[in-house]
């Protein structure tokens, strides 16, 4: 009359293993997903810290020349090339230099140490008045960016 029925007791233990296991699978999907989602959102970060840089620098450009207006068609056909200047964190502007070349010799060190690969133009219409300034850059991720403001000055 005292017997005990292993069997189910053994079928119940081999159950709650399986369970067990499934719910390691599912946090272990839950945080590899979580993980992606971070490094999707430190990248974009990083791509939205660069936009707001290149944002700022063309609206510098356009300040200069609107501080400068009587010598606007000496910004015209300014290209920066990022071979060509280096990215000195000590810049002083050059004595009996024009403000014009004093400003295009800082903006161009400031888009070259700011961005990734960064270039920037310059094209100043004197007949309309019209200035464009353009950025582009390398993003690690992508292919190049670039950002252009005009205005009338």
């Amino acid at each position: 009359m005292n017997s005990i029925h292993w069997q189910g007791r053994r079928q119940a233990s081999g159950i709650a293993l399986i369970e067990v296991l499934v719910a390691v699978l599912v946090l272990g999907i839950g945080l590899l997903g979580m993980a992606a989602m971070q490094v999707q959102s430190s990248q974009m970060t990083n791509g939205a810290e660069q936009r707001t840089q290149a944002i700022l620098l063309t609206a510098d450009m356009m300040d200069r020349i609107r501080a400068n207006r009587g010598n606007r068609a000496d910004y015209d056909g300014v290209a920066v090339d990022p071979d060509a200047t280096d990215c000195a964190t000590d810049y002083a502007p050059a004595g009996g230099a024009t403000v014009s070349a004093n400003d295009i010799t800082e903006w161009s060190n400031l888009v070259v140490c700011l961005l990734p690969e960064g270039t920037g133009t310059v094209e100043v219409d004197n007949a309309t008045g019209e200035v464009t300034v353009t950025i582009d850059w390398t993003k690690a991720d992508a292919d190049g960016v670039a950002v252009t403001l005009r205005t009338v000055i």
